[in-house]
């Protein structure tokens, strides 16, 4: 078929506009095994390599560390009076702010003596080091607290971890001791307030005792007829007592809070990082390419080139011997036109340098500009973040108010329901029994107002008592030097250095694979600019052949015939060329099997050429001589059928290659192939053509465009998306009928999950190879 022919029935695949470009990056999951199926022989041994050599850094820069720990627990016990002083409660939580807060840390890090700790010996790295390295947590009860210091000194790490907790104990002591003096400070308002009121009643009883002198005191006319309504009396006395001590209480207590100067958790300031940028300075390479960009500069350069072009011209051509005297002259001016771009370029340099350094200025100002606009960025967005702190903790005091302010409140309205009970009775009692009833009142009152002064004394003297049996909190076991340190090999270091080290080729193998884009699915294939997928053929059985294998083998050969036969496009094909894009993508084992499998179906014999002169196959897979073959044919040195090996039977006949003594582009022209085409044509009814890769051998282009349907092989995991792209527009540019492409070495399973396994009926009738 000639030329023209063929460029009338190309299949133009390419220039339809259904196909779409493949995506750029798509990831699939497919490529991970790809890579470590391909990689494997070299990224294995390299990641062996590196991990060994990231372990042994890890284990020769380790400096083992020790952690001290101090152990305390808040103080449950007490003197005489249990209940007076506050109990601290969950010290994790509670105490932590405190601890944290620099009137802790703050005489630690002044103290001389701890300079000698290696965290602490870089002054501008003291505080952060010593915020890292503590620790606070729970010691296993909410009683118990453990503060931890690690160093990379035993002894450093002990001594620190001891200077923080006394540090700690003595602002907790200063704190407790405060809130007890606050307390009577508050409490000693109320206990003078019921002495005046206890004096006050005094006079009131001994008043009326003097009005009622001679009235016998143990006759009690009407209160002595009702001893019901007296036991009510006595018992409203005693409640109302105990909630006027109660609110005393409350009212101190909530008055101290108010006072309190324990410090709230002070959050660390924002430390701006030190913004250190450095000056590009122009290099030689920067100053010889703004100097070549100077107007000057380039109009002495086009000159030079104008004359060099010139002199080139009259060497090509051969004009140099007729026109000698002028060849000189443009050579004089030519050197002259070189010395005088050197002379512009010494001139401009001066300035040239200064506008770098200009612009190497602006740079760093605009770095600098940038740089501090980043960190005014991170320090709002901390103080915004402190606000948030702020108002989190704000409304959590909020609402302990709300809630103090609600059990006072209960409290009150209790102690007003009960006085006006009392009050109530009082006055009935009052109206039958006149003077003595006041008198019997007014003893009553006088006896709950020392009640309730007897109580006040009674918890100031509680509370000083207690006081004396110290803070809140108390040291339980002081930190000692550890005998080992926290780790005797970083172990978790190691592995994952050595995982890290130990998966970076295959990362660097993953991204070559990510990159050149495999061919994972035939369903990637429709999204490239090439003639349509015309069938799957299933991986070739390996030496060790199951009955299974050799049948879906053959079954997808013989469904790639068929597709390929019955074709509109391939319509009265005789001559079929197998290309492939590169080397390995299973052009050869296709191409035979082919053969065998139009040789099967029509009973006719097929000529198999083998034109791959570079690396042939075919005479090893039939088991053939190499030569003589097609190499002979072509260059006219024996004819077609004295080379042809006709061994194998009538089915197929074998052309191998033969022996190169030439340059395969010397061989195969158009018109030889042509002329062999036509020859071989004439003896067989079906020709097929096993090729050379197209992009690493440009004959093979010769063959597809002669051939009447060429099929490109694509290998599953092997052929890249990007030369199946360039394969397909070379072969529609030299004017091949590209009939359609074969994606082949699927795996048999995977065959048969697509095509399903459906047998034959006897076993005998299952063909062989």
């Amino acid at each position: 078929m000639s030329n023209q022919q063929n460029s009338q029935v190309r299949f133009t695949a390419v220039q339809t506009p259904e196909f779409g470009q493949l995506k750029e990056g798509k990831f699939n999951p497919w490529i991970l095994w790809v890579t470590v199926r391909r990689c494997w022989t070299w990224a294995l041994p390299i990641g062996t390599l590196l991990a060994g050599i990231a372990a042994i850094l890890v284990i020769e820069t380790f400096v083992p560390e020790y952690r001290a720990e101090h152990w305390l627990e808040a103080k449950q016990d007490y003197l005489v009076f249990q209940g007076v002083m506050p109990v601290a409660k969950n010290l994790s939580t509670t105490e932590k702010p405190i601890i944290l807060n620099p009137i802790v840390l703050d005489p630690v890090l002044a103290d001389p003596a701890l300079r000698k700790a290696p965290s602490l010996s870089d002054p501008e790295l003291a505080e952060v080091n010593l915020r890292k390295n503590l620790t606070i947590a729970s010691g296993g009860t909410a009683e118990r607290l453990v503060i931890s210091y690690t160093d990379i000194d035993r002894d450093a790490a002990a001594m620190v971890a001891n200077a923080i907790t006394d540090s700690y104990l003595r602002t907790r002591e200063a704190f407790d001791s405060r809130r007890v003096e606050n307390l009577e400070k508050w409490l000693a308002p109320e206990l003078t307030r019921w002495e005046n009121n206890v004096e006050d009643r005094r006079k009131t009883v001994e008043s009326l005792s003097q009005n009622l002198l001679g009235f016998a005191p143990g006759e009690r006319l009407s209160v002595a007829e009702d001893q019901g309504r007296m036991a009510l009396i006595s018992q409203l006395r005693g409640q109302i007592t105990d909630l006027k001590v109660q609110l005393a209480v409350m009212d101190a207590q909530n008055k101290m809070e108010q006072e309190d100067t324990t410090p709230a958790p002070t959050p660390p300031a924002f430390k701006e990082p030190k913004i250190t940028i450095e000056r590009y300075e122009p290099t030689e390479a920067d100053i010889r390419v703004a100097t070549n960009q100077e107007p000057t500069v380039v109009e002495a350069q086009k000159k030079v080139d104008a004359l060099k072009a010139m002199i080139f011209d009259l060497e090509t051509k051969d004009l140099v011997r007729f026109d000698r005297p002028r060849y000189q002259d443009l050579q004089q001016q030519r050197d002259e036109a070189i010395a005088a771009l050197e002379q512009v370029k010494t001139d401009v340099r001066p300035s040239v340098l200064e506008a770098l350094n200009k612009l190497a200025d602006e740079d760093i100002e605009s770095r600098q500009r940038l740089a501090e606009i980043d960190i005014a960025r991170q320090k709002q967005q901390y103080e915004q973040d402190l606000a948030a702190q702020s108002m989190s903790r704000a409304q959590e005091e909020t609402a302990n108010r709300l809630a103090k302010q609600r059990e006072r409140d209960a409290v009150a309205s209790e102690l007003a329901i009960l006085e006006e009970q009392y009050e109530q009775e009082r006055q009935r009692m009052e109206q039958f029994g006149g003077e003595t009833a006041k008198l019997q009142f007014a003893q009553e009152e006088l006896e709950v107002a020392n009640s309730v002064l007897l109580k006040l004394r009674d918890r100031i003297a509680a509370i000083r008592t207690e006081r004396q049996n110290g803070g809140t909190v108390r040291s339980l076991a002081a930190a000692q030097p550890p005998n080992s340190p926290i780790e005797s090999m970083p172990y978790k270091k190691v592995l994952m250095a050595a995982g890290v080290a130990f998966l970076i080729p295959f990362a660097i193998g993953f991204l070559m694979e990510f990159r050149v884009q495999r061919i994972t699915d035939s369903s990637t294939l429709d999204d490239l600019p090439i003639a349509p997928v015309m069938g799957e053929v299933a991986r070739l059985p390996s030496k060790v052949r199951t009955r299974k294998t050799v049948r879906q083998f053959e079954e997808s050969v013989d469904t790639l015939r068929a597709n390929l036969l019955l074709s509109t496009k391939a319509k009265d094909t005789r001559s079929i060329a197998v290309v492939s894009s590169m080397s390995g993508e299973g052009k050869s084992s296709v191409t035979s099997q082919l053969a065998l499998s139009i040789a099967k179906a029509t009973g006719q014999t097929i000529l198999l050429v083998d034109t791959d002169l570079r690396c042939p196959d075919q005479h090893e897979i039939f088991g053939v001589e190499l030569g003589p073959g097609f190499t002979e044919v072509i260059s006219g040195k024996i004819s077609l059928q004295e080379a042809v090996n006709t061994s194998l039977g009538d089915l197929v006949h074998i052309l191998p290659a033969g022996k190169l003594d030439r340059s395969p582009h010397r061989l195969m022209n158009p018109a030889a192939i042509e002329e062999f085409m036509q020859e071989a044509l004439k003896h067989y009814a079906y020709v097929i053509f096993d090729t050379a890769p197209v992009l690493s051998a440009g004959e093979t282009l010769a063959i597809a465009s002669q051939v009447d349907a060429t099929l490109m092989c694509v290998m599953r995991d092997v052929s890249r998306l990007d030369n199946l792209t360039r394969t397909s527009k070379r072969l529609e540019a030299s004017g091949a009928n590209l009939a359609g492409t074969v994606f082949n070495g699927i795996t048999h399973r995977q065959y048969a999950y697509r095509y399903g396994n459906y047998q034959y009926a006897l076993a005998a009738q299952v063909p062989n190879l």
